[in-house]
């Protein structure tokens, strides 16, 4: 409009009716139109491709940090196989009532680390997916065992109501262990902004020919009007760099996969729950 030349591609911001802000693609080039020299610019909303390239840099650096997370483990694996060798060698030997004493409580922290340290080998190697019949109760405490530092410091108690004789599923293991794993740090971030912690009741039963298990918070709850768009791709409510909205997406593709449902139930001010159902399988023992 004002006579300048302008051409080629380039990104700009702009505006929408609302006063949203969205990064824009234009192309501009020169034409004649009636015989006067006129502009034709093509705008192109590139918000998606936005997500989408984010997304891809934060695959790729969790892809480094898992590199980063798998050389630390194997680090830690060498000492801790010292610790726990010397402490049930010194145990087989006739030594005093209270050193035996603390070098059990040595030899069982130190069991622990390398248990951790082989979850963390688990979810940062990669996977090929492999379904077998699977304990839910083991996988989720499994992932509660991972975040159980986490949650002892920002003041989060966990309860358990895992029932005794759940039937196995078939599934991938490390799958189902993303899905708890991405369910329950929500539920973390939420009570945490919401009230600096909080109870997390876990619950697992039995539902005619489904395993049903429930994640149920004291957070701040979800609005009714984001109920139905949980499950959506790109889709969070958290602020920006704290969430990809790919999570719960991934999680309900996941158990969608393995045949189940992923949902939730909610009120606002009164918490979430979100509940994982797979079909049960009668035959075997799970692991």
């Amino acid at each position: 409009m004002r006579g300048e030349k302008i051409t080629g591609l380039f990104e700009i911001p702009l505006l929408r009716k609302d006063g949203t802000e969205f990064p824009a693609e234009l192309v501009a080039t020169t034409i004649k139109y009636k015989g006067q020299p006129a502009t034709v610019v093509y705008i192109r909303d590139i918000t998606e491709r936005k997500k989408i390239q984010e997304q891809l840099i934060l695959t790729d650096r969790l892809a480094s940090l898992g590199e980063l997370v798998s050389g630390i483990a194997h680090e830690l694996n060498n000492p801790l196989t010292s610790i726990i060798g010397f402490a049930e060698l010194l145990l087989s030997r006739d030594v005093p009532q209270d050193v035996r004493e603390d070098i059990t409580v040595i030899h069982k922290e130190a069991k622990r680390t390398a248990k951790v340290v082989r979850s963390l080998l688990t979810f940062a190697r990669r996977h090929e997916t492999e379904s077998h019949l699977v304990n839910i109760n083991k996988e989720i405490q499994s992932v509660l065992e991972l975040r159980a530092y986490e949650q002892r410091v920002n003041r989060i108690h966990v309860n358990t109501r895992f029932a005794p004789d759940l039937p196995g599923v078939m599934a991938d293991s490390f799958q189902l262990q993303q899905v708890f794993l991405n369910i329950i740090i929500n539920a973390e971030y939420f009570m945490i902004e919401a009230h600096g912690g909080g109870t997390l009741t876990i619950t697992t039963e039995q539902v005619g020919d489904m395993v049903r298990a429930s994640f149920a918070d004291d957070g701040p709850g979800i609005p009714k009007e984001n109920l139905s768009r949980l499950f959506d791709p790109f889709f969070t409510t958290k602020e920006v760099g704290k969430g990809t909205g790919l999570g719960l997406s991934i999680c309900h593709g996941i158990v969608t996969e393995h045949g189940g449902r992923l949902y939730a139930e909610s009120k606002l001010g009164k918490g979430a729950t979100f509940i994982v159902e797979l079909p049960a399988n009668q035959g075997g023992e799970p692991k």
